[in-house]
């Protein structure tokens, strides 16, 4: 069930909106899109600057959001009309309940040598001999983001790959930048860490780097574009066409992507970008951090979201059973690919 607070705080974030520049805009469809604010969101920020939404007749106008769960009301009533959110337990309850969200396009996918959320252990650990090999996790204080979250998945490949249980650690759950704080403190000590906290804290000596996700769960679907049912039914050509401006602004920061960096052609420009929207006291970690991947033709691995639903099911997180192909709509993506061609990367 979708939490009353969530629910209260999601509405009430709408009256905050971030709007698109109203360049023409009576000439443009507004699309109402909830967002959060990290490198996953980085399409969405490209299209918006560089004008790939307007291009596509479309005015967006942002609001956002300090978790996914809080996105999923205003989404299912209408309010939004979309989101960019992580696959958690909690998006496929809500599907559950009759709310007919729909997995319409990939927004982070980690495959060699791509990996947004490495294993990170406290450094004090490692220096003291008490952590070595991954076996050696059991009994310590895992942090995530939240319980059901599309972390989860990431740590019980982790946790299988040692011979280890998902329940053989402590689970914590908090917010990644609190987790920074908490490595720092020694109140947890390790974490699927996303980026660029990640790298922060290994820079600063509070963490270790131990081994990227893709090592035990290649080809993660860690996030996806969703759309409202309304928005897929009975706006449909406008969502197509917002899906070109998401499409061109997603290929756009993959040409930032180079060796598992942020070193191709755009990087400049990206990392610019996503300096203006995430303000880094650091702002050299851009070129240090390991970025999460794209697919460049948008569409969804839907073997990783199956595997993912059913991890939260056999830990008892799905409180009604879903049919996991029935949520993912590819149409969109097709829809945008057939507009712009095959993708040619940049040289």
């Amino acid at each position: 069930m979708i939490d009353r607070r969530q629910a209260l705080a999601g509405i009430a974030a709408l009256t905050g909106a971030l709007t698109a520049r109203p360049v023409r805009a009576q000439t443009l469809d507004t699309v109402n899109m909830g967002k959060l604010i990290g490198i996953s969101d980085c399409p969405f920020y490209i299209a918006d600057k560089k004008g790939y939404f307007r291009d596509a007749g479309v005015n967006v106008q942002w609001t956002t959001f300090s978790q996914s769960q809080a996105m999923v009301v205003p989404v299912a009533q209408g309010q939004l009309d979309g989101m960019g959110a992580s696959v958690s337990a909690g998006i496929y309850n809500a599907i559950g309940t009759g709310i007919p969200l729909k997995i319409v396009g990939d927004r982070g996918i980690d495959y060699a040598p791509y990996g947004a959320l490495p294993l990170i252990v406290r450094t004090e650990l490692v220096k003291s001999g008490r952590f070595k090999t991954l076996a050696d996790l059991k009994g310590l204080r895992f942090a995530e983001p939240g319980k059901g979250s599309a972390n989860l998945p990431i740590v019980y490949r982790f946790l299988k790959k040692a011979g280890l249980k998902y329940d053989d650690v402590e689970h914590v759950f908090l917010p990644f930048p609190d987790q920074v704080a908490g490595m720092h403190n020694g109140n947890i000590d390790c974490s699927t860490m996303i980026e660029p906290f990640a790298t922060a804290i290994v820079k600063d000596g509070a963490g270790t780097y131990i081994a990227a996700d893709y090592t035990a769960y290649p080809n993660h679907q860690i996030s996806a574009l969703m759309f409202s049912p309304q928005f897929v039914t009975k706006r449909t050509e406008v969502a197509r066409r917002f899906f070109v401006g998401y499409l061109r602004g997603l290929r756009y920061y993959h040409d930032a992507l180079r060796n598992g960096k942020f070193a191709g052609p755009t990087a400049e420009d990206v990392i610019s970008i996503l300096q203006s929207e995430i303000k880094l006291p650091d702002p050299s970690i851009w070129r240090a951090l390991t970025p999460s991947a794209v697919q460049t033709n948008g569409r969804v691995d839907a073997a990783s979201l199956q595997f993912d639903y059913d991890v939260f099911k056999e830990l008892g997180l799905i409180q009604t059973p879903v049919n996991v192909a029935n949520a993912i709509d590819m149409s969109f993506a097709d829809y945008a690919n057939a507009q712009l061609g095959p993708y040619k990367p940049r040289t």
